[in-house]
């Protein structure tokens, strides 16, 4: 634990889904790392001790916003995403923690980065590595998720709407959500925020075009 508190992180991703599910991740270490709600953040930037950033997605708003925070609380902006280094602000934004960190991980890479350090060497993880092989491998298995479940798995983790996952996969919604209640059944979940969670602690990556498999 750094000090005699929980690291206070702020987290600016326009992927809504994904800041409950980086919520529920952290929940579990409350002692150690508390999100903020970014409202609270942006009111009291001294209240700031590590800023998080999904660059996918950021509007003009939302970069405003990370500058406007950086610049009000001085501390430096890490990038928290699936892609490496994809769309990533100029400037000192130069860090990077990849969503597929397991929750321990995460939380300990966070301390290290308020304390000074760089979040160490493992925790810059390309998204085309070793988080594909958790959910093709000890995952799927043991959830018993078929290849489709395991991809819609993967696009609900990422942020995707219903409608985005069907016009990636050239699916129907009604057949997106068929798989979706059968994948949250398998994995006992019944929110998508959960879903996003768990994906996240099992190490759910994008897959690459040459992975996508038929129904």
């Amino acid at each position: 634990m750094s000090g005699s508190r929980p690291v206070r992180v702020a987290l600016i991703d326009n992927f809504e889904v994904s800041v409950a599910g980086v919520r529920s991740l952290l929940a579990p270490y409350s002692g150690r790392v508390a999100l903020l709600d970014l409202g609270s953040a942006m009111n009291k930037p001294s209240s700031v001790d590590v800023i998080l950033y999904e660059p996918v997605r950021q509007t003009p708003s939302s970069q405003a916003m990370l500058r406007d925070l950086v610049r009000a609380s001085q501390k430096s902006a890490i990038v928290y995403s699936w892609r490496d280094k994809e769309g990533q602000v100029t400037g000192s934004f130069a860090a990077h923690l990849s969503k597929a960190l397991p929750a321990a991980d995460l939380v300990s890479a966070i301390e290290s980065l308020h304390d000074g350090g760089d979040g160490g060497p493992s925790r810059r993880i390309p998204s085309d590595q070793g988080p594909l092989k958790v959910i093709r491998g000890t995952a799927r298995r043991d959830y018993d998720l078929t290849p489709r479940e395991a991809e819609i798995l993967s696009l609900v983790t990422q942020g995707l709407t219903n409608s985005e996952i069907g016009g990636q996969l050239y699916l129907s919604i009604n057949s997106v959500k068929t798989y979706i209640r059968a994948a949250y059944r398998k994995i006992e979940v019944t929110r998508r925020a959960q879903a996003v969670a768990w994906g996240m602690e099992h190490g759910l990556a994008p897959l690459a075009e040459t992975d996508l498999v038929s129904s």
